[in-house]
């Protein structure tokens, strides 16, 4: 970026979202037409405040967020080191996963499972139908299949599922999580999720 911008703001490059900020504040009040004149100094001054104020913010943000989502990804990957999927089944409204997990010297470890999450369909409350018009031009509701869930009452959203485990668990080998499984939206009820742990010292190395 040119450097003359941050000349404008009377900054160095590389000053932080704050430093920008507070650098602004101070020019917009040393040269801003309401308390320093209109003469046109003070106000080429303040454009040329404003517009590299402006656009060093927007890269600034950008930056941050390219910084937090590199961070983000980094302990994702380092996360996903400590264990592996094996296996997922169901059981009525129960999910049952396997995972090798290598056993935490100290202090526990994260498990990040991508989840797909059943609830109720909003549109329908879970009902799979709405009402709808019989045409544009009659009050005459009929029952419909709700188009949203497709008559299934329930809708599937993609997440992540972070559980930590503890040194405690160790011995245990299965954590279940309460209200974390399947969703039936006749019942309103709501399965559980079931970890079953395999402690492992190291994974298998493939050549």
């Amino acid at each position: 970026m040119n450097s003359s911008i941050y000349n404008d703001l009377n900054i160095s490059e590389g000053a932080s979202i704050n430093e920008i900020k507070a650098a602004f504040r101070s020019m917009a009040k040393a040269c801003h037409p309401d308390s320093a004149g209109t003469n046109n100094a003070n106000v080429e001054k303040f454009i040329k405040a404003q517009t590299a104020y402006q656009k060093l913010m927007k890269t600034a943000v950008a930056h941050n967020k390219a910084r937090r989502a590199a961070q983000t990804e980094a302990a994702q990957e380092n996360v996903a080191a400590n264990w592996r999927f094996t296996d997922r089944r169901e059981a009525g409204l129960d999910v049952y996963y396997s995972l090798s997990v290598l056993r935490p010297a100290e202090g526990g470890c994260k498990v990040v499972l991508p989840w797909q999450a059943k609830e109720a369909c909003p549109r329908c409350l879970g009902q799979g139908q709405t009402l709808a018009k019989i045409n544009s031009n009659s009050s005459v509701y009929r029952p419909c299949t709700c188009p949203k869930c497709g008559g299934h009452g329930t809708i599937t959203r993609e997440s992540k599922l972070e559980v930590s485990i503890t040194p405690e668990m160790v011995g245990q080998g299965k954590i279940r999580l309460r209200k974390a499984g399947l969703y039936n939206a006749k019942t309103a009820e709501r399965g559980d999720l079931i970890l079953n742990i395999n402690w492992v010292e190291d994974f298998p190395r493939f050549n």
